[in-house]
């Protein structure tokens, strides 16, 4: 299964090393190995120190692992191996195959029905206030930090990494698994204004149904 993956992990990367300069040197080391559709590193907790590549071809990544592994960068010995699947990027870019992608999302869906099939209907009154609880999220001032609520269990930092990296200013994201929710750090005001202006609510569903991206309280 390794062989056909297009995508590699790479981890025990220095993290002390800003993004600015961590992104480049990698994206120069990798390249020597094949066409790279996408490269995923971020400096939160969970993700610091390891990154995720996708290459065009599964002959690249290969090549990767067995050539790139030990690689000293910044002072300490990359770690490179086969990640467990492939991004999105790939499927939609190169594959131009949407399938895949929405296969996880039928995949999470059901996971989601799964795990509100026991849940009561809740009342009017809960409905009610349900919907007032989420206006008074919208009323939130702008800041350079969204929050994203309502994730089903099972997400992880590599899809949301994934999902964020397409916009601008994105700086890295902190997971709170046991709350179910996510916040996202931006650059700026503007940058969180425009991902939240601009933000693919048909993807984001497959992090939870009942979805929720605002502003976060400072």
């Amino acid at each position: 299964m390794t062989q056909d993956i297009e995508t590699i992990y790479v981890r025990n990367l220095n993290d002390r090393i800003s993004l600015n300069k961590l992104k480049p040197a990698l994206e120069e080391k990798f390249q020597a190995y094949g066409r790279i559709i996408q490269l995923t590193a971020h400096k939160n907790l969970k993700m610091k120190g390891q990154a995720f590549i996708t290459f065009e071809s599964s002959e690249s990544s290969k090549n990767a692992v067995e050539k790139a592994n030990n690689i000293i960068l910044f002072g300490k010995p990359m770690q490179v191996s086969f990640a467990k699947s492939n991004s999105d990027n790939f499927y939609l870019q190169v594959e131009q195959n949407e399938e895949p992608v929405q296969e996880r999302k039928r995949h999470k869906a059901e996971l989601s029905e799964k795990q509100t099939a026991s849940n009561t209907k809740p009342t009017k009154a809960a409905s009610k206030a349900s919907t007032k609880d989420l206006q008074s999220w919208k009323d939130i001032p702008p800041n350079k930090i969204l929050l994203l609520q309502n994730l089903r269990n099972d997400t992880t930092n590599q899809e949301l990494n994934e999902y964020f990296d397409a916009y601008d200013g994105f700086i890295n994201l902190r997971l709170v698994k046991i709350r179910n929710l996510c916040f996202v750090e931006f650059e700026n005001e503007s940058a969180s204004t425009k991902c939240l202006e601009n933000a693919d609510y048909e993807r984001l569903k497959s992090f939870g149904d009942h979805i929720i991206l605002t502003y976060a309280k400072k």
